[in-house]
């Protein structure tokens, strides 16, 4: 009898490691079709397959060896997806005075792009000068909220990044204040580079060709008076 419930014990745990690995594959194959998505621009699927993925992954988060980890990149790349459609908004809502502090403390990918989100956004709606300083003064404040995570987890790459993002935020609020930056244009003003000018029909006649000199004429400072090299063959 001892037997028998051994032998149903060790089946039933291998059909318990059986069928987390099943879900593995299909959480695996999930996040390939997603990346997949990604790179055909597919943002809506690849939003909807995020999605999914981020549905089993809250559930394995409580488990002590998985950990937020997982999680938290699921979420990084549902708001990056947000973000290559320019829904700054929708990362980064207006009411909200810093919408940093609302991410985790522990998930600093999704902390630069609401940071970036809160620029871009800004950006957009800055019309004159009070208006791109509150925009600088919030960015800045949204850089220093990363900072400041970044420091005390010890991660270094988001740091660097929100460090020079911050710096530069600085020093574009001075050029502002000083009068040396000018304000965006608005969006439907912006172009798309400058326009070409017309082509230049004396152009053709003032191009020149060099053509390299022999080493005996640079020696004797006669050029095109040798005679052409022998060919071999």
């Amino acid at each position: 009898m001892k037997g028998i419930a051994g032998w149903v014990v060790g089946a039933l745990v291998l059909a318990i490691l059986g069928g987390i690995c099943l879900a593995a594959s299909r959480l695996d194959r999930q996040m390939a079709g997603a990346q997949h998505e990604l790179l055909t621009s597919d943002y809506d699927a690849a939003d909807a397959s995020l999605q999914v993925v981020e549905r089993y992954y809250r559930y394995a988060s409580r488990l002590p060896w998985v950990g937020e980890g997982p999680l938290n990149g699921v979420r990084a790349r549902r708001a990056a997806v947000k973000y290559w459609q320019r829904q700054y908004g929708a990362l980064a809502p207006a009411d909200r005075t810093d919408p940093v502090a609302d991410v985790e403390a522990d998930n600093l990918p999704l902390q630069m792009i609401v940071a970036d989100s809160v620029y871009r956004d800004g950006q957009t709606r800055a019309k004159d000068r009070a208006a791109m300083l509150r925009m600088l003064d919030a960015s800045m404040a949204a850089y220093r909220t990363v900072l400041g995570n970044a420091w005390r987890s010890g991660e270094t790459s988001d740091g660097e990044a929100a460090a020079y993002n911050y710096e530069y935020m600085v020093r574009l609020r001075g050029e502002v204040v000083k009068g040396r930056r000018a304000l965006p244009p608005a969006a439907d003003q912006r172009t798309f580079g400058a326009e070409g000018k017309p082509e230049d029909a004396n152009f053709e006649n003032e191009f020149k060709r060099y053509i390299p000199l022999e080493k005996q004429e640079r020696d004797e400072g006669n050029p095109g008076k040798e005679p052409p090299p022998p060919r071999k063959g």
